[in-house]
């Protein structure tokens, strides 16, 4: 389906792009026939205040009409690319977009339109040429870039000739303003006894001159980004020197390259070949992996729903497949990970450990912005009766699951939870911004802290411990003397867990023996990175298990946007939501004939585990985020099932979409999330937020010895949903993978709103110009 709407989105496309090149086209055609010899009644083309060339070059306006006519159809469609970048068609900023078009159509509809008589000037051939010459080489090269790539010559007038065309058309555009505005000051002056004409052509002008204005700030803005642009496009950095292959590394494939598609593929089809071998021929079947991935995700975890047997067979296929597949590379030779770990059995030299000074927490505090993202605002310190007030509106609306406000009002109330000066956590990725190092530290737990060998890092993390009620204990490169100065201990601290993956497990083997560890994985990395990084944080956590006194705990992160089996009153949640949509999506709902992809029913078909229960699976994923993004996520639920099934203790809860800088970069998800608000039950969480909560709910599964961490004999799929702050995902009335581009159409639309009431006063000025003030 996936494949299907991309495939139908560039076709569209193409069509779109050529048809307007086409026009565009036409119009310069016209343009150019106003050519015409010099004498009487012909125009100067040379503009007044140039100081030559004056009588040289003459042009004729007898075919205005056909001109004005070509220009209403194909700059009005132009208004079509706004929607195009703000549903993701093509990569285009859509505040860019919006400024370009409107300018344009203001031109057309608001200008021209009710006094056409201000196009009698050469500046609207000026225009008119300016605009269509650059439009037949930019639809052409569109065009010819989906179809498959534009040639270095058209590329080369795209990026080059806007230099003289831009600045052109501008002038003509601020010449046909100023036109129009001594014509609706005129029309006004010659009515001084009605009053409404007079009120009317005042507004439009003033809106007109308000609206040419603000050329001013935003020309020098956009003319540059062009120039940023041809910079980029024809003379692009040097590709960057290929990094050596060491450490972790996706496995070769035939072709003796390092697919992360094939390897993903067949992850997940060896992970189902045991228990369903039909399945996973289907996967292996998948010839568009990149877009069709998410099917098969939800189909692993339907089958592993079936049963606790399944669930667990699953999980160790798929993570021994990984395991025994990728490639572990030290000093010229290659290893296969798991091999890798357990032949390799050096560690660090030695390791440090920073008490902190602070006092130890009293109460859980709750930091929490009342209003919905974007909007700034102070944070506001929830504890006590505030918070337990802000986690019942939380359920009632739906953003959480009533046990993860049961859960976290457990660790508010104190005792047990509030005190961790006996508790030992290991985090993998100390440093992440969803990771609980703060909230850990402020009652006075033991850290055991991995992170990259950076002193940027490590400065931050030491001041972190100094500061706080707990200690922080970290591997270092060379030992140092009991004197050493943080600045000279963080010098020399840290370690990569992609190339130092076997020193990291043998080290944690090891430190404090005695000690019960919680072991936690939070790095997080884009791309394939994530993959790998999942893997080595897994293989630490395998090793770890299989050689530690004590068995470890695990614990870990879940994103809101995968797969989870949930509960029958999400399921009823989903189906109530729709039924009550608020006007706006509601009135939204038309994208739905734009793509079946968009505004999808939450509410998927039950399904029956083998005991004959019914099962309800949510499908969060987001296709944008990719199938990398999907299997190391993956790698995190299968370890956490499997261990639960062994005995271990896990820790594993699903955080609320946040808005922290690794996501909210992308423009795109960033406008995206400023619309999830609209719908029922969504909010998205900042990062101050979300740690607070998950740290929280760390607290209660570790320390609780009746929480969801303690194995029973159940089924592991099952372990996800207890305690889950999906901050709607869960109850929203459509699948959230297919609500961003309404999301985002609705926060441009609350964005801009200013700047379309002001284009839509003076459209209805222009309107009514056009209807009362002609013929003059």
């Amino acid at each position: 389906l996936e494949s299907r709407s991309v495939v139908m989105a560039n076709i569209y496309l193409v069509a779109y792009n050529a048809v307007q090149a086409v026009g565009w086209a036409y119009i310069l055609f016209l343009a150019l026939t106003q050519f015409t010899a010099c004498g009487d009644g012909a125009i100067d083309f040379v503009p007044a205040w140039v100081p030559f060339g004056h009588g040289l070059v003459c042009i004729s306006n007898a075919n205005f009409d056909e001109i004005f006519s070509n220009l209403k159809i194909f700059q009005t469609a132009a208004a079509l690319e706004v929607l195009h970048a703000a549903l993701g068609l093509v990569s285009s900023k859509v505040s860019v977009t919006f400024q370009q078009v409107l300018s344009r159509v203001m031109l057309v509809w608001w200008v021209i339109f009710p006094f056409p008589q201000v196009a009698s000037s050469a500046a609207f051939t000026h225009m008119v040429l300016a605009w269509s010459i650059t439009e037949v080489i930019r639809y052409s090269w569109y065009a010819l870039k989906e179809l498959g790539g534009a040639p270095h010559f058209l590329t080369w007038c795209r990026y080059t000739f806007f230099i003289v065309l831009y600045p052109l058309g501008v002038y003509g555009e601020l010449y046909q303003n100023i036109a129009a505005i001594d014509e609706a000051k005129a029309l006004g002056a010659s009515k001084p006894d009605d009053a409404f004409t007079v009120a009317a052509t005042s507004v439009y002008w003033v809106l007109l001159a308000v609206f040419s204005l603000l050329y001013i700030p935003i020309f020098p803005g956009l003319y540059l980004h062009m120039f940023g642009q041809r910079k980029k496009t024809l003379h692009p950095k040097p590709a960057a020197a290929p990094q050596p292959e060491v450490g972790i590394q996706f496995p070769k494939t035939a072709k003796g390259d390092r697919s992360t598609t094939v390897t993903g593929q067949l992850a997940f089809a060896m992970s189902l070949v045991g228990v369903n071998p039909e399945a996973a021929a289907t996967v292996l079947k998948e010839k568009n992996w990149r877009f069709g991935y998410s099917k098969h995700v939800i189909q692993n975890v339907e089958i592993s729903a079936a049963d606790r047997e399944t669930c667990v067979k699953v999980a160790q296929a798929g993570l021994d497949f990984l395991h025994t597949s990728f490639d572990f590379i030290r000093d010229g030779k290659t290893y296969k990970l798991r091999e890798a770990m357990q032949t390799i059995k050096t560690s660090f030299p030695s390791h440090t450990t920073i008490h902190g000074n602070g006092a130890k927490g009293s109460k859980l505090v709750v930091p929490h912005r009342p209003k919905p993202y974007p909007t700034k605002c102070d944070l506001n310190p929830l504890s006590g009766d505030e918070l337990k007030a802000q986690l019942e509106k939380w359920v009632k609306v739906g953003t959480i699951e009533p046990s993860a406000r049961d859960a976290i009002l457990k660790v508010a109330a104190g005792g047990q939870y509030l005190d961790l000066s006996d508790r030992y956590f290991v985090l993998l990725g100390a440093g992440a911004a969803m990771g609980p190092l703060e909230v850990l530290l402020h009652f006075g737990a033991n850290i055991i802290a991995l992170d990259l060998d950076r002193k940027v890092i490590w400065d931050r993390l030491i001041k972190t411990a100094r500061n706080s009620a707990g200690t922080i204990t970290f591997p270092l490169k060379s030992a140092v003397g009991q004197n050493a100065t943080d600045d000279e201990i963080a010098s020399v601290a840290g370690a990569n867990l992609f190339t130092q993956t076997p020193e990291i497990a043998n080290w944690l083997s090891q430190v404090f023996p005695d000690k019960e560890l919680t072991i936690g994985g939070y790095a997080y990395l884009d791309g394939e990175l994530h993959v790998r990084v999942s893997l080595a944080m897994d293989a630490v956590m395998e090793v770890c298990c299989a050689r530690r006194q004590k068995k470890p705990n695990l614990a870990f992160l879940c994103s809101p946007t995968d797969v989870f089996v949930a509960t029958k009153e999400a399921h009823d949640a989903m189906k109530g939501n729709l039924k009550t949509l608020p006007l706006s999506i509601k009135l939204a709902g038309f994208v739905k004939l734009l793509s079946k992809t968009m505004l999808v029913p939450n509410a998927r078909k039950l399904i029956k585990a083998k005991d004959g229960s019914d099962v309800v699976v949510v499908d969060g994923i987001v296709i944008q985020q990719g199938p990398n993004y999907a299997l190391a996520k993956r790698i995190q639920h299968w370890r956490a099932m499997l261990a639960w099934s062994q005995g271990h203790r896990v820790s594993t809860n699903i955080a609320p979409s946040t808005a922290t800088l690794s996501v909210v970069h992308n423009k795109s998800f960033a406008a995206a999330y400023g619309g999830f608000g609209y719908f029922p039950s969504m909010e998205v969480s900042y990062q101050e937020t979300s740690n607070s909560l998950m740290g929280a709910l760390l607290i209660h599964d570790i320390v609780n010895p009746n929480s969801k961490a303690t194995p029973t004999g159940g089924n592991p799929v099952n372990i996800f949903y207890p305690g889950a702050c999906h901050f709607g995902v869960w109850r929203c009335a459509y699948k959230i993978g297919s609500i961003g581009e309404v999301a985002t159409i609705l926060f441009y639309l609350n964005t801009y709103k200013l700047a379309l009431l002001g284009v839509s006063a003076l459209s209805a000025a222009g309107a009514w110009v056009a209807a009362n003030g002609l013929p003059l």
